[in-house]
């Protein structure tokens, strides 16, 4: 702690160090000392298992501070170690170019004549990184305009603060993302309105009933409906399970696996976004540590649903993490995903504040979907080395392949990372929580449950600094299996075969014929002329090919398939009975 005991961060006298951990429960439990008095904090932790790799952070007290992301990671060796560094790996003494203050102002009006906010019941607070996220400073309206403030002082110039409005009576903080402030030379101040909304919305009272089905979980075994429950967790109860009414699902006596809670609003914007996921509680949790969803449609982030002020309303009904049972992946199969990433981006100091050297760093699939991580027996974690990608031929395009452990299903939420061979810092793709903060993909399925081509072949991802991952598959039947058909004869002509079956419900296979080699497209249409879907966009060899076509998503009715290339325009009507 050397380091920010001489930036004055750090008082021995009135400050406590910690390690918080996965192995407890990343608590205070276990404080650390310094005995001698180098400076040096240390504290022994006993029963590891041998060969596992344990996540913690470094953390002390008045005020709380952690240190920054990413976790830190350490393999316990045989016969106990030692793991020693500076206080979020900081050698280097900053010193501070002085102190200035900063008041906080937010503009509470139209909360107010929304009724979601009463000066007379309810508290306003800044929380952010300077107070360690409590409800500390609470801001006030001396001259009673809606404008509540609050000044903090000593702030460092030119660090970068991170802070959001709150109140209470029920706990209501902004939404994402977290507000910044760079503090200046001399006194500032910021303002806005609360969750930085200046329009006053309509408000009305309503329900919305909000349907969940564990049935997949249950299937695969990682999820028991006679003694695990379920919970929504979201904008409207403060993302947490505390208020039951609002947030612990009912079980349906008829089906276990389907999950209910009609939950009532009043005084709500209509129109207004309802942001929310489904969260697992279970009885004995294991390695499943996580119980928040991470549902495919949205790419891992958060569904959401508007308000519509009516008595029943219905969210949309779902399967946890949207896994349809159609993806089951059973026992009997022995399936391998080939992931590929173009780093090459990732090298550029432009867009990369510490690029990647591929002649020093290694680069890593991250899982982010907990679910499908229980299934593969992993331990949950942003630093996990369960793929490890490699470039045998110098391409910049890194891939590894990942035998699947069943039973699970066909889904991939993930994300890629880089370790530093320099000093070991991990390196993330960013992520966040609205939609497509991850990337999803499938393996190529031509029925339910049947995946004919092993191991699949991922297309390229290219590494991203943006938030919003574009590298994936939104539709998961997009996935849905195009193929060379096996066999040695070059068609003399170009040809596009009726779809069979015809009519269909709801997959049907399209096969068509490439007699030399050029780009073909292959969409589907509805009656309006509208795209549907692309199944084919690519530069293809002379041969017969076949695509599978699903309408699962669809309504029933007359659809439009056209296979283009540069010598052949073809299009054929099928049809979808429900």
């Amino acid at each position: 702690m050397s380091v920010k005991m001489l930036e004055g961060k750090f008082n021995p006298a009135t400050q406590n160090v910690f390690i918080r951990g996965d192995f407890n429960g990343w608590s205070t439990t276990d404080q650390m000392t310094d005995a001698n008095a180098d400076s040096i904090y240390d504290v022994n932790i006993t029963n590891l298992t041998v060969g596992s790799t344990v996540n913690f952070k470094f953390y002390f007290d008045n005020p709380d501070t952690w240190e920054s992301d990413p976790n830190r990671q350490y393999a316990v060796p045989s016969g106990g170690g030692t793991y020693t560094d500076y206080f979020d790996r900081d050698s280097v003494v900053t010193i501070p170019v002085g102190k200035a203050s900063v008041t906080f102002k937010c503009d509470m009006r139209v909360k107010m004549k929304e009724l979601q906010f009463n000066p007379s019941t309810q508290n306003l607070f800044v929380r952010g990184s300077f107070n360690g996220w409590a409800s500390t400073d609470r801001l006030s309206d001396a001259n009673s305009d809606s404008v509540y403030e609050k000044t903090i002082d000593s702030l460092e110039i030119g660090s970068t603060v991170y802070f959001k409005y709150f109140f209470d009576n029920p706990d209501t903080w902004e939404n994402d993302p977290n507000r910044s402030y760079i503090v200046p030379s001399a006194d500032g101040e910021f303002r806005d309105y609360f969750d930085r909304d200046s329009v006053v919305t309509i408000t009305g009272n309503g329900n919305i009933l909000f349907q969940v089905n564990m049935s997949v979980m249950t299937e695969i075994g990682i999820y028991d409906p006679n003694i695990d429950k379920l919970q929504v967790r979201a904008s409207f109860n403060g993302w947490s399970g505390n208020d039951t009414a609002r947030s612990h699902l009912n079980q349906d006596f008829l089906d276990p696996n389907i999950w209910f809670l009609d939950v009532p609003f009043s005084n709500t914007g209509i129109g207004e976004l309802q942001y929310y996921k489904y969260y697992v509680v279970l009885q004995n949790p294991g390695i499943w540590t996580d119980g928040w969803e991470r549902p495919c449609s949205r790419g891992g982030g958060n569904r959401e649903v508007p308000f519509l002020a009516q008595s029943n309303q219905e969210a949309p009904y779902a399967y946890y993490d949207d896994i349809d049972p159609e993806w089951v992946i059973d026992t009997s199969k022995h399936l391998q995903a080939i992931f590929n990433v173009n780093m090459k981006p990732a090298m550029d100091a432009g867009l990369q504040a510490i690029p990647f050297n591929p002649a020093l760093d290694t680069v890593y699939w991250i899982g982010e979907q907990p679910s499908f991580v229980r299934t593969q027996g992993w331990t949950d974690g942003d630093q996990m080395r369960v793929l490890q990608l490699t470039d045998p031929d110098g391409d910049s395009i890194y891939t590894g392949t990942m035998s699947i452990q069943t039973p699970s299903f066909n889904s991939f939420v993930y994300r890629y990372a880089f370790v530093s061979g320099t000093d070991a810092s991990w390196y993330h793709e960013p992520a966040g929580f609205g939609s497509f903060a991850y990337r999803v993909r499938f393996i190529g399925q031509d029925t339910a449950r049947s995946f004919p081509v092993n191991p699949w072949n991922m297309p390229v991802d290219t590494w991203t600094n943006a938030d919003v991952k574009k590298d994936q598959e939104t539709d998961p039947y997009t996935s849905y299996l195009f193929v060379r058909e096996d066999n040695n004869l070059v068609p003399q002509a170009y040809q596009l075969f009726q779809n069979y079956p015809n009519p269909f419900n709801p997959v049907t296979t399209i096969r068509f014929t490439v007699s030399n080699q050029t780009f073909v497209t292959l969409k589907v249409y509805n009656m309006l002329g509208q795209e549907i879907t692309t199944l084919v966009n690519e530069e293809l060899t002379p041969g017969t090919y076949r695509a599978n076509f699903s309408g699962t998503s669809l309504a029933s009715g007359m659809y439009f398939y056209q296979l283009n290339t540069s010598k052949y325009i073809e299009t054929k009507k099928m049809l979808l009975l429900k």
